[in-house]
């Protein structure tokens, strides 16, 4: 799948938690899935981005250098997850703007999917 991370205390939603693993494995084999989400650091201003699993299926989709963090079951749920995420990072960094320390840090807090 290219480079990819995956974050050592990568979270899933209540829907997901009972089928982690196995989600993940298909993700890592590149097989689709309906409805399940993931989350991940953005390269620009934004702190997070929500990709749908069927965009990393598409050759052409970027997925170098793509840090995972999360996933959930359905949009909605993504956007809760993300929100936790946010206040999560902001309280473990004493700041808004973490997701360049979250990178320089990569070795300890992320491994390669």
């Amino acid at each position: 799948m290219g480079n990819m991370y995956i974050y050592n205390d990568f979270v899933t939603d209540e829907a997901l938690a009972p089928q982690k693993k196995k989600i993940l494995r298909k993700l890592w084999m590149n097989a689709g899935q309906l409805g399940i989400y993931i989350i991940t650091l953005n390269n620009g201003p934004d702190m997070f981005d929500i990709i749908h699993t069927g965009v990393l299926k598409q050759r052409s989709y970027p997925k170098r250098d793509l840090y995972m963090l999360g996933m959930a079951k359905g949009k909605e749920s993504a956007m809760i997850l993300c929100g936790e995420l946010f206040e999560a990072f902001r309280q473990q960094y004493g700041s808004d703007h973490f997701s360049e320390d979250l990178k320089k840090d990569k070795k300890r807090l992320f491994r390669r999917f």
